[in-house]
């Protein structure tokens, strides 16, 4: 077929297209192709043809092309585009609407493909040939279909608005903190998220700079759900990764499944065991796949199939197992999405807590029993990563949780009255001060261990369990401060400042609370008043009178007077200055 004819019968198609009712686009389309790289333009309206309604001009680029093949299920073809055209299109700043016709040379029958090229893809496409050393390239067109051309023109004039070509030479080396990314979609049942390029914009003064262009590469989105699964109802965590061709699954942050979106078939990775509830509740996900074929996950609707079934006949007997072990944590006080460090030898673990906690083989634990029997509370080495604090209980020859209210009212914490050598009577309410149990541990070593829970600590130091005017009181206070500057949590320092008022409360003139209060309320930013600080100063000028240095050092530092405070610093001994370092009004300096 003669290329006149070809191109002729491109533009007549091209022409039947823009002549669509409501009748909103006038035609400039040019027949004898004499234009540099354009082939007319659209003129596009709002509602009659006139000046008041005039909305934009489309260039236009028209190719017709031969093709036998039948059209009518085809949604896009691949057509080669020249990078000296597009060149051309981006210096004209306006962008292009580029128009493939098919034409059958049998039956004449003319279907059109369009591609709309607005600067910030004109530039795309250009940085790729340069880089590429190329002169053309195939392109990707969509279908054309009846009565789309207005709406795909009116997407047309609303983008190339957006993307001035200077403003895009601009900003190529520039950095946004913020940005915002947009799509063409006149036709919502040919739009792909996976194929079609979007329009990143970056956001200056409430400004849409235009950047450049973005193909998605996938979607993410973590999700929770309750599912029921065989009368039981679980609540699952899962991350999903939608690519073009497949989905990955990841159920609990311990099982994969990377489903095939064209067969449905699921490929399964059961990881290594981050938590035993996680992994319980991926084997019991594993179990439903298994037996129904179907992913027992609502919020995300797809099909699935396991290839093979036969590696997942004994879950059952796993699922059990684990119900086993997360019986023992609850019994020693782990949590049951406790994290097991990335190289804990599980299955050593596993067996381990099966002997000591449920078979009760504690010679595993000491090499001498007797001295085993008589202590009460233990620290076990679970494994080179793991540990726990336990309470041995004689009587029913098991440990329980050493941070629990089981392990508060069983024990009590005493400490000896500073005269009780001389003034020891029958009553050891008199003699020792009731504390809590773990008032002489380190929050540090506490920490460690994997059954470490803050919210019982606090509770043991409550009227029930703690004495509050018992002197050391202020020492545990202390501890905590140091602690929360080490760790900036405020949940310690509000337990210090909880310690601190209900000791004031008891002892109103104590200086040593007193400034353990001011520090506290340094650290949260409170700010001190006048009041405090008239009182930090009466408390300077009696620690000056009677010498006391490390007192004056606690208050120039409250005040605000590093300089003094670091005068008085040096003017102590070295063994005052390493006592001084010990206590957290120090790290104020």
């Amino acid at each position: 077929m003669d290329n006149t004819i070809i191109e002729h019968l491109a533009c007549l198609e091209v022409n039947k297209c823009i002549l669509q009712p409501p009748f909103h686009l006038l035609s400039d389309v040019q027949w004898n192709d004499k234009g540099l790289s354009f082939d007319g333009d659209i003129t596009l309206f709002s509602n009659k043809i006139k000046k008041d309604d005039f909305l934009g001009t489309i260039p236009l680029q028209i190719k017709g092309t031969t093709l036998n093949k039948k059209l009518s299920k085809k949604y896009s073809i691949k057509h080669s585009v020249q990078k000296d055209d597009l060149e051309v299109y981006y210096r004209n700043g306006s962008g292009v609407l580029y128009i493939v016709v098919t034409i059958n040379p049998n039956t004449y029958a003319a279907q059109a493909f369009y591609k709309i090229l607005a600067p910030l893809d004109l530039k795309h496409l250009l940085i790729k040939f340069d880089h590429e050393k190329k002169q053309s390239s195939n392109l990707s067109f969509k279908k054309l279909r009846k009565g789309a051309l207005e709406s795909i023109c009116k997407q047309f004039v609303k983008v190339v608005e957006k993307q001035p070509s200077k403003y895009i030479d601009a900003s190529s080396d520039k950095e946004f903190s913020e940005y915002k990314v947009d799509y063409i979609q006149p036709n919502e049942d040919t739009f792909n998220l996976f194929e079609d390029r979007a329009y990143i914009y970056g956001i200056e003064n409430g400004l849409e700079i235009p950047v450049t262009t973005g193909k998605l590469y996938e979607i993410r989105g973590i999700i929770n759900e309750k599912v029921i699964l065989e009368n039981e109802i679980l609540e699952i965590n899962y991350e999903v990764r939608d690519r073009e061709d497949a989905v990955n699954i990841t159920i609990e942050n311990s099982l994969v499944l990377e489903i095939c979106k064209k067969t449905s078939k699921a490929k399964i990775h059961l990881s290594k065991v981050k938590s035993l509830v996680s992994y319980q509740k991926s084997l019991k996900i594993i179990k439903y796949l298994r037996d129904y074929d179907e992913i027992p996950l609502r919020k995300f609707d797809l099909k699935a199939k396991l290839g093979k079934t036969g590696d997942f006949k004994d879950v059952e007997q796993d699922i059990s197992i684990y119900e086993e072990l997360i019986k023992i944590f609850n019994k020693i006080g782990i949590n049951e999405d406790y994290i097991f460090s990335e190289n804990e030898d599980i299955s050593k673990l596993f067996d381990s807590l099966f002997s000591i906690f449920k078979d009760k083989e504690y010679n595993l634990l000491t090499d001498d029993e007797s001295e085993f029997y008589e202590n009460v509370i233990h620290t076990i080495n679970l494994s080179d990563y793991a540990k726990v604090m336990l309470l041995f209980n004689r009587e029913k020859n098991e440990f329980i949780d050493f941070f629990s209210d089981e392990a508060l009212n069983t024990i009590t914490g005493l400490i000896p009255k500073e005269d009780i050598e001389n003034k020891k009577t029958e009553n050891a309410n008199s003699d020792y001060w009731k504390v809590s149990i773990y008032s002489t541990l380190q929050i540090k070593a506490m920490q460690k261990s994997a059954n470490y829970k803050f919210e019982t600590i606090k509770r043991s130091f409550s009227d029930k369990y703690h004495d509050i005017k018992a002197p050391y009181t202020i020492n545990v206070a202390l501890e905590y401060i140091k602690y929360f500057d080490g760790v900036n949590d405020h949940e310690y320092l509000d337990f210090a400042n909880n310690l601190v008022q209900r000791y004031l409360h008891e002892y109103p003139e104590d200086t040593i609370a007193k400034i353990n209060w001011y520090q506290i309320k340094v650290r949260k930013g409170d700010g001190l008043s006048e009041k405090d600080e008239e009182d930090i100063l009466d408390i300077l000028e009696k620690s000056e009178r009677e010498k006391e240095k490390g007192i004056s050092f606690a208050c120039e530092l409250l005040l605000g007077n590093k300089s003094k405070a670091k005068r008085l610093f040096k003017s102590l001994g070295s063994k005052d200055q390493d006592e001084i370092k010990k206590f957290p009004i120090y790290n104020l300096l």
